[in-house]
């Protein structure tokens, strides 16, 4: 590591995956898992998308989209692995 002009030895990682790491997805999955059971409606994972959908023809499929959305946030919270709003969509 160099900071500042001055270099500095190498020291050990104590936590995370390395990126591209063979490991990195199969870690990332197992420490996802349990996202689905915090869902009413229908959810969609792949790599590191997650999409949370239903049909909404109602108030109450509202309220219960946006209980789906709310513990997601939660569990989000309780993991550490918040969401990146910038690439959240309508």
């Amino acid at each position: 590591m160099v900071l500042n002009g001055h270099c500095w030895g190498w020291k050990d990682v104590l936590s995370g995956v390395p990126q591209g790491s063979v490991l990195g997805p199969l870690l990332f999955v197992i420490h996802i898992n349990d996202i689905d059971d915090s869902v009413n409606g229908k959810i969609q994972k792949f790599a590191d998308d997650t999409k949370v959908f239903n049909t909404v023809g109602s108030e109450m499929e509202v309220d219960s989209l946006r209980c789906d959305l709310c513990n997601l946030v939660q569990w989000s919270k309780e993991w550490q692995m918040l969401f990146n709003v910038e690439k959240c969509k309508k």
